[in-house]
């Protein structure tokens, strides 16, 4: 009927208007009498006449030219231009043009209908190596049972449908394509439509509610398969399907000829994707005795390889993959508790859960790594400026307990996608550093893929680039490997502005592969599921708030993403009642204006740094709820007609808004097509409630009050009873340095007052003029540090900790016969037991676990903090109970029977607890209380405790691991101001006694361990001044403070103990000479 239509109007209208005369040629050209006459005269039906005529050919034009730009837009796989004045005749062309599409269908022989067997491309969480984004996890098994089972038929699966409702420009082609991911299965739709559609499917009406099949209904018969879904394990498979997990052998079996998606093979137990197909056994398969498949360990990263050749089209590498109705990664995907983890000879290949951790934020995950690896690099920036501000004896603040699984989320997923992400702004940075050079334009860049491969840019134009990058035929795909030598990629760049400032993540693809949009003068409009799009929204303002490549970037937010604005006040803004289209319409104009006089697009004259200022991107979002200015609609004409000469880009959220930008639709399932790309990915999102967890997190970073030093609750025997965290003792045991006034009276732990205490002395014994003179430090400093500790206390302090002489020596000796972790440099375990020939940072960090569990640690807190199971903890703790070996104090293990351990007695229930073991961040504290407690003759005492510190503490961590420090006790914080804190002790009392060895020993160890931070350089300058270097005191005041930053802006403030320690010195004058 459709093609019927069509013909009848470009062909039948010109018929029927020349039939009856219309002819819209004159015979000859009329002369001016004539027309005078005509016009005179009385009207005999021939005005009547023209006027149908100009009116029949008038509308013939516009439909055939609606029709005409509709056809070449289908076959071009864009969108045909808005036309002013034509929105009716292009609408009826675009439904016409659709339902005509079908008739050229023939539907394939045995095409499957609503009950057929479908495609199986599933959800699946981002797979990327580096530069890798996020890695999907072996589903994990447990051991199977000797004794058989009797087995149980899976029922017929019934088929799974999704409702839709039809937009303006939908047909069943384009359904199909986007759900089924073929066009040609439109009549599966019309099967399980036949009273909506009725006998003319062609005609689809927007409003219209459409029930539409799965990639996952199945075939009828097809009961001995199954497609494994996100979250899915062989054993739950086999529970579900022959009613017993033990027998995931027999499917592991059946399956492993199966072909799967990419020419997969089944070929791991532990290992299956989202989208694989299982051979599940029929009920008559006897049973047999199951035995433990010989699995070896899943690799880190788990994806498809992608093709060998980058695709041909921008950038539609991707495929069209079948809807799903699993939640996308923004909602449900799949997260790995840290990379593939190792697993003791004796049990075979590691498990991690496949399923999320109750605490995991799952808009970070998957290709939401992007957002996570921003996150980390700008958290740990915040946290820089925040060790830089604090005060001698205090610590950075801690976020609230409800912001803990935030932060475990930024570092679980954040900790491995970071070097993505700073290897792509290096890469993109220096791509502009070498086109600049040589007088180029820079590369127009549409969208960035990222795989297990490396990096590949898409253009929307042909464009030459360097070595390493390889490029195809038509110079329109360029990859850089992930093997590429660093040097030739990424030589420091950091004056080279980021080129694509607005590049953004929009999804990742059922194979892995993460896709980034560049957003710079685009008009983008979400269009579908209201929620997914919200979400979708909230990522992209999100990522244009932390990506390190957005600096300068300024987003005004209207109706939609406001939740994000706290994440970077100075990128976002919130407007209520004001339009700021206006504003960006000048800038736009401006920006055109600059780049026209410059003769080049606005991403090259960024790159170039051309002229006088900075060439800033804007970005505005809007929901549709908002109202339609006449500003906005003229900034959306400037955006459409001056591609990459605005700096600007428009994201619309909804339809209402009339706007023929570049669509992605986000489907009910959460994944997003692009219909003039073919791209079909799982989209990025973040709900209302992670957007504002996020930007509480780093509002809190941006928080420069330092706190007290907490304290714990410990036995009054040990020595943790006498100090806070830090290993300074606590005070109410000791006394000011400046009143005498309580001297007679001091309490114990046990709360009994001692009277006559004589003599309170400090380890720093002179006036406080003296120290403040000599060192870097101030009078508050002095208090805070070395304050008057009574010869009681000093008894009880030593008495405490009566065996730390022998654990230090045991310590630096080749022999000893304790375990010994060091956390004060990078993370090592030493140990006596059996060897770990593997998979040694995994082991290691579960034992710091457990030996930094105060109270111990049961099996299921174990298996909760990694996110594995009971099973596997067991296992992997009596790996670590081997790896310790046996304790020579007691005959027994280093890490013995649960049921047996002293705080399984204490918590009435089995406990992990680590016996004997040597902490150098233990024996660190240790030996400060004990040197602060001695007075004058503690200071050795200190430099003891610094010759500990191999670097900064916590160093060399596994990466997507040891997010659980965030929880409870930072002691990774603690000790980087421990060893400050006691340094400054040591430079402070060594300047004051002469003795500059010592003192600049003690402020380089500062430094080594913590770079961020002022007190360390400040000590350093009056090292320096003391050695009589002036002119390097003067350096180190203008390089690392007085011009020093953390992030891309100007040098911070400096802090009122930092102006009263260059106050009065001469310092300053020093550093202009330097200079």
């Amino acid at each position: 009927m459709a093609a019927l239509i069509i013909l009848g109007i470009v062909i039948g209208l010109p018929v029927a208007l020349l039939a009856i005369g219309a002819n819209p040629l004159p015979d000859e050209v009329p002369t001016l009498e004539q027309l005078r006459v005509f016009l005179t005269s009385p009207d005999d039906g021939t005005l009547a006449l023209g006027f149908i005529t100009l009116v029949g050919w008038a509308a013939w034009a516009s439909l055939a030219a609606s029709l005409a730009m509709e056809g070449i837009a289908r076959v071009r796989r864009t969108s045909p231009p808005h036309l002013p004045g034509l929105a009716l005749p292009q609408s009826a062309a675009r439904g016409l043009i659709g339902a005509a599409l079908l008739l050229f269908v023939t539907a394939p022989v045995g095409m499957p209908t609503a009950h057929g067997s479908v495609g199986t491309a599933a959800t699946a969480s981002a797979a990327v190596s580096t530069p890798s984004i996020a890695a999907p996890v072996p589903s994990g098994q447990l051991a199977p049972s000797a004794t058989p089972q009797a087995q149980v038929v899976p029922p017929e699966a019934k088929p799974s449908t999704i409702e839709h409702t039809v937009k303006r420009g939908d047909t069943l082609w384009s359904l199909a394509e986007a759900h089924l991911g073929d066009g040609a299965r439109y009549g599966e739709i019309v099967e399980l439509n036949p009273k909506t559609l009725g006998d003319d499917p062609g005609f689809l009406t927007p409003g219209t509610a459409l029930t539409i099949p799965t990639p996952h209904t199945k075939a009828a018969g097809a009961d001995d398969t199954r497609v494994v879904e996100l979250g899915d394990t062989l054993s739950e498979i086999a529970k579900d399907e022959l009613g017993d997990p033990d027998r995931y052998p027999e499917i592991y079996a059946a399956s492993k000829d199966t072909a799967q998606p990419g020419d997969r093979r089944l070929v791991d137990p532990d290992l299956i994707l989202p989208g694989w197909t299982l051979t599940i056994p029929g009920a008559a398969t006897p049973a047999t005795s199951p035995t433990a498949p010989t699995s070896k360990a899943p690799a880190e990263s788990v994806a498809p390889p992608p093709a060998s050749t980058a695709p041909h089209s921008v950038p539609s590498g991707e495929t069209p993959g079948a809807e799903t109705t699993n939640p996308p990664a923004a909602s449900t995907p799949s997260i790995p508790s840290g990379q593939s983890v190792p697993a003791p000879a004796s049990t075979g290949a590691v498990e991690e859960t496949s399923s999320v951790a109750p605490w995991m934020l799952t808009g970070l995950v998957g290709g939401g790594g992007v957002l996570a690896g921003s996150m980390a690099l700008l958290l740990l920036r915040r946290r820089r400026a925040q060790f830089r501000a604090r005060r001698p004896g205090r610590t950075i603040a801690t976020p609230k307990p409800v912001l803990i699984p935030v932060e475990k989320t930024v570092t679980a997923i954040g900790s491995t996608t970071a070097p993505t992400v700073e290897h792509l702004d290096a890469a993109l940075r220096r791509l502009a550093l070498s086109h600049t050079s040589a007088g180029q334009a820079m590369p127009e860049v549409a969208a960035v893929q990222m795989t297990q491969t490396g990096l590949t840019l898409h253009l929307s134009g042909p464009s030459t680039l360097d070595a390493p990058w390889q490029g195809t035929e038509d110079h329109l795909h360029w990859t850089l490997s992930a093997q590429a030598d660093p040097a030739t990629v990424e030589p420091p760049v950091e004056e080279q502005p980021a080129p694509y400032p607005m590049l953004c993540t929009i999804g990742a693809s059922d194979a892995g592969d993460v896709w980034m949009l560049n957003l710079e003068d685009m008009d983008l409009v979400i269009t579908g599921d209201a929620d997914y799009g919200r979400d979708f929204a909230r990522y992209i303002a999100a990522e244009i708030a932390c990506n390190p490549w957005s600096h300068g970037v300024k987003v005004d937010l209207i109706g939609v993403a406001t939740e994000v604005a706290a994440m970077n006040p100075e990128r976002m803004r919130v407007h209520t009642g004001d339009d700021p289209a206006t504003d960006l319409v000048a800038d736009a104009v401006a920006m055109i204006d600059r780049s026209q006089d410059a003769g080049t697009d606005v991403s090259s004259a960024r790159a170039a740094q051309l002229g006088a200022d900075p060439w800033p991107a804007r970005m505005l979002m809007v929901d549709t709820a908002a109202d339609t200015t006449p500003a906005l609609e003229q900034l959306l004409d400037l955006v459409r007609t001056h591609g990459g000469h605005t700096g600007t880009s428009v994201v619309v959220r909804g339809e209402d808004l009339a706007s023929d930008g570049i669509e992605v639709q986000i489907s009910t399932s959460g994944r997003i097509v692009m219909p003039t790309s073919g791209l079909n990915l799982i989209a990025v999102g973040l709900t209302a409630d992670e957007a504002q967890g996020c930007a509480a997190l780093l509002a809190q970073s941006e928080d420069l009050e330092d706190v007290d030093i907490p304290s714990v609750d410990a036995d009054e025997e040990s020595w943790k009873a006498w100090t806070d965290e830090a290993g300074a003792l606590r005070d109410e045991y000791t006394l000011p340095r400046s009143s005498h006034d309580d001297e007679d009276e001091w309490a114990d732990p046990n709360g009994e007052a001692a009277q006559g205490a004589a003599s309170p002395t400090s380890i720093l014994t002179d006036p406080d003029e003296e120290y403040v003179e000599h060192g870097a430090t101030t009078i508050a400093d002095l208090n805070a540090l070395a304050p008057r500790v009574t010869p009681q206390v000093r008894d009880a302090v030593l008495n405490a900790d009566p065996t730390l002489d022998d654990d230090l020596e045991r310590w630096h000796s080749d022999a000893c016969d304790l375990p010994r972790l060091t956390f004060l440099g990078p993370v090592t375990a030493r140990t006596r037991g059996a060897a770990l020939a593997k998979r040694k940072p995994y082991f290691t960090e579960l034992l710091a676990y457990l030996v930094t569990r105060r109270h111990g640690a049961t099996p299921d807190e174990v298996a909760d903090t990694f996110n594995i199971s009971q099973t596997k903890a067991r296992d992997y703790v009596n790996t670590v109970r081997d790896w310790l070996g046996t304790n020579p104090r007691t005959g027994d293990k280093h890490l013995p029977d649960a049921r047996k351990a002293p705080l399984a007695q204490t918590r009435g229930t089995s406990v992990y607890q680590v016996l004997d073991a040597l902490v150098d961040a233990d024996l660190f504290r240790r030996l400060r209380a004990r040197g602060e407690a001695r007075g004058a003759e503690g200071i050795d005492d200190l430099c003891a405790a610094l010759r500990l510190v191999q670097g900064r503490p916590f160093e060399s961590l596994r990466k997507g691991g040891w997010y659980w420090l965030s929880e409870g006790d930072r002691l990774d914080q603690h000790m980087v101001c421990a060893v400050v804190d006691v340094a400054h002790l040591v430079t402070t009392h060594s300047l004051r006694k002469g003795d500059l060895k010592r003192a600049r020993l003690a402020a380089e160890t500062a430094a080594l361990a913590a770079p961020d931070e002022e007190i360390p350089r400040l000590d350093l300058a009056a090292v320096a001044a003391a050695e009589g270097h002036p002119n390097e005191a003067g350096r180190i005041l203008r390089d690392e403070i007085l011009n020093r930053t953390d992030d891309d802006g100007p040098p911070a403030e400096l802090s009122e103990r930092t102006q009263q320690i260059i106050a009065g010195r001469d310092w300053q004058k020093h550093s202009q000479q330097a200079s």
